[in-house]
């Protein structure tokens, strides 16, 4: 949390100090930005408020092509400065930066359609056209799998914050950092014992065929990442006897009517069956997004900088669609 004290001189501000007075304004604020968007969904609100007492700092910017990827970025600069930058200039008419204070809970007031009448906005306090909105925007992928991303073959990142680098096991066009199956047989990635011990690392990942890989002086492999899992030549995607799309439940009894083992995990049924339908991936987008006001005088305070704070959130991303 952030404590920004100004205080107000003689003749600074002759409404607000008397002669001989210190007037003082403390805006104590955890910089933890929320978003609304305008009941007309043509404005975004950022937004933060405070209890004991009842505040609220608050910016109104129009959605469009310009403004909606300071919000949304699908890249950014990896070089300093870091991140999607944009300014949007304060104008008191599209674009508004205001300082509230209410007789009570401001989360009655803002963002609801329908507003609590008990409460009131005291003070309203705007900025001076002229002032501006900073923001600096990233974001960070990824699959949720119980891999850390940095044991996941991300690789350098490129200028545009992109990584053109990064290991693709399944060659599906999406990197193993964002891919919940990695060598895309069907088996999540997190249901393949990649993790044993749940710290991240997957040098304790469960390897099927470590033995035969040894004997043929192959390259080990561990389960997420063979697409063959026990090596008998047949792809564990290609395992799927009853077409449902889980390999878990496919097991060959010819031979032994008591046999428990997986098709994919056992060598010695080797079967080959139409692979079922692929099972859609997804991973998850951290966005954070840093606004910073600069020229910021709104009315009963002048400072160049007041860092309003960062609003973080998150997506769900699909697999990219092929292209037909």
């Amino acid at each position: 949390m952030r404590n920004l004290i100004y205080i107000c001189f003689i003749g600074l501000i002759a409404s607000s100090c008397d002669d001989g007075d210190i007037f003082e304004v403390s805006l104590e604020f955890e910089q933890d930005l929320e978003l609304c968007i305008d009941i007309n969904e043509e404005n975004f609100l950022l937004y933060e408020t405070k209890l004991d007492p009842n505040e609220s700092l608050s910016l109104l910017f129009p959605s469009n092509t310009v403004n909606n990827p300071l919000l949304n970025p699908t890249e950014y600069n990896s070089t300093d400065p870091v991140g999607y930058i944009g300014t949007i200039l304060i104008d008191n008419s599209n674009t508004r930066f205001n300082y509230r204070t209410y007789n009570g809970d401001p989360n009655d007031l803002i963002c609801q359609s329908i507003v609590n009448p008990g409460t009131q906005i005291i003070d309203d306090y705007p900025a001076a056209a002229g002032a501006q909105a900073s923001f600096i925007s990233t974001f960070e992928d990824d699959d949720n799998d119980g891999i850390l991303t940095e044991f996941e073959g991300r690789g350098a990142q490129a200028a545009d914050g992109s990584y053109p680098d990064a290991q693709d096991t399944d060659l599906d066009g999406l990197p193993d950092y964002i891919d919940e199956d990695d060598d895309n047989d069907g088996i999540m990635t997190i249901d393949e014992d990649a993790d044993d011990n749940d710290d991240g690392n997957p040098d304790d990942a469960l390897n099927s065929n470590e033995a035969q890989e040894d004997a043929d002086g192959e390259i080990r492999l561990p389960n997420y990442l063979d697409n063959d899992d026990d090596g008998d030549g047949t792809f564990s995607a290609n395992e799927n006897e009853n077409g449902n799309g889980s390999l878990l439940d496919d097991i060959d009894q010819t031979v032994d009517s008591n046999n428990t083992t997986p098709r994919y995990l056992d060598p010695l049924a080797i079967e080959s069956f139409d692979p079922a339908a692929i099972i859609p991936t997804s991973y998850i987008r951290t966005i954070r997004v840093n606004v910073t006001i600069l020229n910021a005088n709104i009315g009963i305070l002048s400072t160049d900088i007041i860092e309003l704070g960062t609003y973080e959130y998150t997506q769900t991303l699909a697999l990219p669609e092929e292209d037909e």
